[in-house]
Formats: C-alpha cells, sequence, structure tokens
C-alpha cells in the first residue's frame, strides 16, 4: 500500500513539474495568450486582423494638433484592412492593451504625397446660389471634394489633397480595446 501512495506521490510530482516547465517555456515565447489565457481569455497584444479601438492624436512635428479622438469615442478599426494610413497600421502591431505609443510617420505612409493635379479652379457659378465660398471650407464640386484655399470675383481654387498630404505627422496613439 505505502508503494502505491509513495508511486502516485512521484507521478503527481513529475506532472507538476511538466506543467511548470510548460507554463515556464510558454511565458518566454510570448505564447500566454494561447497556453493560461491573459486577462480572462482577452487579448492583450495587437495582430493583424484584431478589431482594436484607440485614443489617438495626429498632430505635425511642430506640435500643431490636426485631429484627435474624442473622450468616450476611440477610433475603432481592423488591423490591416488599409483603413488607416499605413504608417498608424504598422505601428499599432504588437502594442499592448492600454499601451501608449508615439510615432512619426513620413507622407508616403500617412496621407500620401501631395499631388498638384488636385488642385483645380472652377467657375462660382458650379456652387450653389447660397452658398457663400470661403477660405478653408471643404465642399464638393462636381463630385470632386476639397478644401477651397483661393475665392476671387469669378473663380475659387478647390485643393482636392488631403490636408495633411506632404506632411510628416505625428501619431500619439493609445490602444484601449483588443477583439
Amino acid at each position: 500500500m505505502r508503494g502505491k501512495v509513495l508511486a502516485v506521490t512521484q507521478s503527481l510530482i513529475k506532472i507538476k513539474l511538466t506543467l511548470f516547465l510548460i507554463i515556464g517555456l510558454a511565458l518566454i515565447s510570448g505564447y500566454t495568450d494561447k497556453v493560461i489565457g491573459s486577462e480572462e481569455g482577452k487579448k492583450t497584444v495587437v495582430k493583424k486582423d484584431d478589431k482594436i479601438k484607440i485614443h489617438y492624436t495626429v498632430s505635425l512635428k511642430d506640435g500643431t494638433v490636426f485631429d484627435r479622438s474624442k473622450e468616450g469615442n476611440p477610433l475603432e478599426f481592423t488591423v490591416g484592412s488599409e483603413q488607416m494610413p499605413r504608417g498608424l497600421d504598422q505601428a499599432v502591431i504588437g502594442m499592448k492593451l492600454n499601451e501608449r505609443k508615439n510615432v512619426t510617420v513620413e507622407p508616403k505612409d500617412a496621407y500620401g504625397k501631395r499631388n498638384e493635379d488636385l488642385v483645380m479652379k472652377f467657375d462660382k457659378n458650379k456652387l450653389p446660389k447660397n452658398l457663400e465660398p470661403t477660405i478653408g471650407m471643404v465642399v464638393k464640386i462636381e463630385n470632386i471634394p476639397g478644401t477651397i484655399v483661393n475665392v476671387d470675383e469669378k473663380q475659387i481654387i478647390l485643393d482636392g489633397n488631403h490636408p495633411l498630404a506632404g506632411k510628416d505627422v505625428v501619431f500619439d496613439i493609445k490602444v484601449v480595446g483588443i477583439e
């Protein structure tokens, strides 16, 4: 009888040691989400195809803020789905839940290079009669969206480039949700 108890005890010790070894290797290798589940089965590291929520600020290198998320209303998107500028999409991969990152992105990976062919002149009579065009106004003329950059008596000049086209931008990102 004593021999059986000793054999069972030794088997339990071997099982415990094996589990500790497996868990230790999983921790070292970064497979904790798959082996023991992290934060009760929630994803904690951003990977391609994850649906994520971020709070963000987009600014120029000089600190001029262009856009930011509203408190309590994070931006949601699927990583790698080309919904966001490539630089932002790549920056979030590998970030952890609640991690904050500041990344500067060149125009080619942000809002593109500036295209002077997208700066066009239109007759003022193409606008609705009740619209008084002003510089900085965003409008759509002949199905072309853009920002009015100049107005004279007869014409307006519309810039169809994104306002940040051709500029390095700084994304300040905080991951607040991963699915």
